[in-house]
Order: structure tokens, then C-alpha cells, then sequence
């Protein structure tokens, strides 16, 4: 019997791999719907060629409009791959129209590693429209590497030959691209009647002797245009006030999104507003890495455009962006930090980041290494700072450990650290705040970070004049279960009224008692 199962196992092995072999998938690329090898052409000749050779297409990979020199992006190709890495495939062949179709790789050899995966899980390849047989003999492998050569540079002709049409229409003042930019529009002209479209959102051009131009947009946008560069040269705004002030008059940019200091930037530099057409400002050959190219190289057709801003208001925008560039002296810091300080009576970063015309917090941290150092310069001494909270911290913590020791209990602390161990079972984690939150949200975010928990955390707040503490709240875990962040905000600690203390003899007594679980195993 057991003869028996292992013959029929066998016959049954031998039925499910001739049937693999007669399953094979087809796999399919193409860049654009203008290419003469359409999805359609390659199945149709991939159809043909199956019929031939008795195979049963079971599957397709297919990657529309995908470039063939990445394999990035390229979901069909990629699943391919993975379903015959698996081991589990169900086909035995794959069927493709020609070599370029893997795709048309500057490495050649990047065309024939997929091949040889496929090959080496089992699976067999074959080009239905190619002159050879893909049977591993010399003569096919040079022709299939003389192919993956002639795929490459197929690409890098086409590259040279687009960018030298796109190079020659901007050179006679027309608009290349979808996107018109805010207050601009596409304008179709006609190659033969030379009547004018303006073309919508998405609209492209119906034939190639018709060219496009850039027209001045609606009259709203223009006044916002000369809105944005008023604010800039004149008022002296920065580009994230502009942003905010836009956007706080429900004012969309070109997208129907919210205004950025990205978008405002990209009015304020671009020469399109001033009438000129450009090209080649960066460039990226053949999937490469995007490369910014110097003003020699770029493409430039002067006064191609009607302006919608004048040369010297442009010229004047472009010297402030210089201006605003440029590398700030401590002094311009200090003398712009006092100023602010005259005017708000009180620094904090959220006041210094909403002026339209000091400089950003981050230009204060890099000169001087953090907003106290600066804060010092200038003799500044804020309310609160984070180093007067663990002067205090370390001050209370002190005379709390002196305090508990002088009364016997046991107490496990490291010195700058913010939880102690009392009795070896109960921990207490201390946190200082001020009286009043300097984020502007009547709130205090507290992070716990400590790998120990606490069973109670301790929330000092300063007084108003950081003389010392104002009271305690004795927080029990608790109310803190699974939590790392705490949010503290005034209406809550006024709710919890009841585990406020002017001082931390609540907190002493519980320690001096006996041991927790000594006295729990007493009561019971």
C-alpha cells in the first residue's frame, strides 16, 4: 500500500508541474498612449505567440504609463517579481513583448538581473516579438545584451532630441508646462488662424503647431499679486506674515489651498510675473538626481509675456530677499530683540516668531545658542525658565529627602533626577511648573519620561514671582494609568481642589507611616 501512495503521489507531482509548465502570465509596459507598442499591440502579438507555443495566459502584469528607465513606481513589474521570489508560483513562463519592455535601464545589466531571477525560481522567459528564441545559447545572449544597449540609448536619443524641442519653444516665447502659476493664465494660439483659447485647468493643446503663452489672470488675483509685493517691499512683512495674513482673508492660492511662505516666494521670484519665459532652471537626465543649474545654461526668452509687475518693483522685491538673506551681526539681533521687548513687554518665542519684522527664533539659536543666552545679552530675565525649574526642583527635593531621613524613613535618591524611592515601595515624582503656562493655551504639557513609575507625581508650581513655591498637587498614579504625556490645564487643577496643599506635609506623613504592605497585612 504504502508502494502504492508513493506512485500515485508521483503521478500526481508530474500532473501539477506539466500543468505549471502550460500556465504562464504576460507582462506588459508602456510609457504613454502615443507609443507605437500600446498594451493592446503587445497582448495581441503576446496572444499569438502563446496560441503557438500551447500556453495558457492566466495572468497580466501591467504598468500604464510608467517610464521604463526606474523600476521604482512600477507596480506590475515589481509584483512579478515578488510572485516568483515567493516560490509559490503558479506559472511556469512569462511571456513579454521585447527585451525593452523590462525596461530601459542606463545599466544593462539592471534589464537582465530580473531575468535571471526568474530564471533561477523556475520560471522561463520568453520575447514573443523578438527575431531569436530565448533558449541560453550564445547567440541569443549577445543579442539579447546588443538589445539592452540599444534600449538605453533609445532613451538617452529621446532625451536629447525633447530637450531640444522643448528648448526651442520657449526660445520663441511660449509656455511649457500645465500649471499657468497665481494670477496667470494659458492662452492657446492656433498655429494656422492664430486665434486665442485660454485654455482651463487640465486642457492641453490639440495639435503640435499650436503653441500656448501666459496672459494676465483675473482682476482679483492681479490685486492680491500686487497685494503680496506691497506687503514685502514696502511694509517690510516676511513671507510667513504675508502667508498669514492671506490666509486670514480667506484668500486661496492657485491650488484652492491655504497660503505657505513657499507659495508667496514663488511669486515673488519667478521673472514669468516680469514677462520672461524660462527653461532648464534645473534638470534631471534620465531619472537622475535634480540638479540646479547655473544662469548660463537656462533658457530665456525676454519680454515673451505681458507683465503683470513691474521690472523695478521686481528688482527692489529681489533686493530684499537678498537683504533678508543675508548673515544677521549679534548686534542686529539684540537691537531687534529690545525692541520687540519695549513694544509686548514680555519675550517669549511665540511672540518673537509673530513679529512681521524680527527675525525668526531659529536665527537666535544658531547665533547665540538658545534664546536664554540671548535673553541675557540684553538683560531679559522671563518669568520662567527651564533652569530655574530644576534649581527649584533640586531645591525642594533636598529638604523633602533631608526631612524624611531626619524621621527615619528610607530614602533611595540620585541626585538630579526627579523621583525618589521612600521605603523602597512608594515613588514619588516631582514636576515644576509655572504659576501660569507661558504656551499661551492655559495649559501645561508635561512629559513623563521616566522609565520608573511613579505611584505619585508631585506638580509644584512657582509663584508669581518665582520666590518659591506657590502650593503643591499631590497627583496619584491613578489618574495617570498608560499615560506618557500629562495635560495640565487650570480648569482641571481647580477641579482637583482637593489634592492641593500649601505644603508637603500630606505627603510626609503618608511616608512616615509604616510600611504600605506591613500595615495593609496588620488591618487584614
Amino acid at each position: 500500500m504504502r508502494r502504492l501512495h508513493d506512485s500515485l503521489t508521483g503521478v500526481r507531482s508530474a500532473q501539477c508541474m506539466q500543468l505549471i509548465r502550460t500556465r504562464a502570465v504576460q507582462y506588459v509596459r508602456m510609457s504613454t498612449d502615443m507609443q507605437e507598442n500600446s498594451i493592446a499591440i503587445q497582448a495581441e502579438a503576446i496572444a499569438v505567440f502563446a496560441a503557438r507555443a500551447g500556453l495558457n495566459i492566466v495572468r497580466s502584469y501591467e504598468d500604464f504609463g510608467r517610464s521604463g528607465l526606474k523600476a521604482a513606481g512600477r507596480a506590475g513589474l515589481q509584483q512579478l517579481i515578488a510572485d516568483v521570489r515567493s516560490g509559490s508560483a503558479d506559472f511556469g513562463t512569462i511571456l513579454i513583448y521585447d527585451v525593452s519592455r523590462w525596461g530601459r535601464f542606463q545599466d544593462t545589466d539592471e534589464s537582465a538581473y530580473y531575468e535571471y531571477i526568474c530564471r533561477s525560481h523556475g520560471v522561463s522567459v520568453e520575447y514573443c516579438a523578438e527575431q531569436f528564441c530565448n533558449d541560453g545559447s550564445l547567440s541569443a545572449s549577445i543579442l539579447k545584451t546588443l538589445k539592452r544597449v540599444m534600449a538605453g540609448e533609445f532613451s538617452r536619443e529621446l532625451s536629447v532630441k525633447v530637450f531640444a524641442g522643448q528648448a526651442k519653444i520657449v526660445s520663441l516665447g511660449c509656455h511649457r508646462g500645465s500649471v499657468a502659476g497665481y494670477g496667470l493664465r494659458r492662452c492657446l494660439i492656433d498655429g494656422v488662424t492664430g486665434q486665442r483659447t485660454t485654455l482651463r485647468d487640465g486642457q492641453r493643446k490639440r495639435l503640435s503647431t499650436d503653441r500656448v503663452v501666459l496672459v494676465p489672470g483675473p482682476t482679483d488675483e492681479l490685486r492680491v499679486i500686487s497685494d503680496i509685493y506691497r506687503s514685502f517691499v514696502q511694509n517690510k512683512m516676511s513671507l510667513s506674515a504675508i502667508a498669514r495674513q492671506l490666509n486670514n482673508q480667506s484668500v486661496k492660492n492657485s491650488s484652492g489651498r491655504a497660503w505657505s511662505d513657499v507659495a508667496i516666494r514663488e511669486i515673488l521670484t519667478n521673472e514669468k510675473y516680469i514677462g520672461s519665459a524660462q527653461f532648464n532652471k534645473t534638470s534631471r537626465k534620465l531619472g537622475g538626481p535634480s540638479v540646479k543649474n547655473s544662469r548660463s545654461m537656462w533658457i530665456e526668452a525676454i519680454g515673451a509675456y505681458e507683465m503683470v509687475v513691474p521690472i523695478d518693483l521686481f528688482q527692489r522685491a529681489q533686493q530684499q530677499l537678498a537683504f533678508n538673506a543675508r548673515a544677521y551681526t549679534d548686534n542686529e539681533l539684540l537691537d531687534s530683540l529690545t525692541a520687540l521687548w519695549c513694544v509686548t513687554g514680555r519675550l517669549t518665542a511665540s511672540t518673537i516668531d509673530a513679529d512681521d519684522i524680527a527675525p525668526c527664533v531659529n536665527a537666535y539659536k544658531e547665533h547665540f545658542g538658545g534664546l536664554g543666552a540671548a535673553y541675557d545679552r540684553i538683560g531679559y530675565r522671563p518669568a520662567f525658565r527651564s533652569g530655574q525649574s530644576t534649581h527649584f526642583r533640586f531645591a525642594v527635593m533636598s529638604q523633602l529627602v533631608a526631612r524624611l531621613r531626619s524621621l527615619g524613613c528610607s530614602v533611595n535618591w540620585t541626585s538630579g533626577s526627579s523621583h525618589i524611592c521612600v521605603n523602597e515601595e512608594l515613588v514619588i515624582a516631582f514636576i515644576v511648573v509655572s504659576a501660569r503656562p507661558s504656551c499661551g493655551k492655559n495649559q501645561w504639557q508635561l512629559r513623563r519620561s521616566a522609565p520608573l513609575k511613579p505611584d505619585i507625581t508631585v506638580l509644584a508650581r512657582l509663584s508669581d514671582g518665582d520666590l518659591g513655591p506657590k502650593d503643591y498637587f499631590l497627583i496619584p498614579s491613578l489618574f495617570l494609568i498608560g499615560k506618557t504625556w500629562l495635560t495640565v490645564s487650570a480648569r482641571r487643577l481647580k477641579r482637583a481642589s482637593h489634592f492641593r496643599s500649601s505644603t508637603l506635609d500630606p505627603l510626609i506623613a503618608l511616608c512616615i507611616q509604616d510600611r504600605i504592605g506591613g500595615a495593609n497585612a496588620a488591618r487584614a
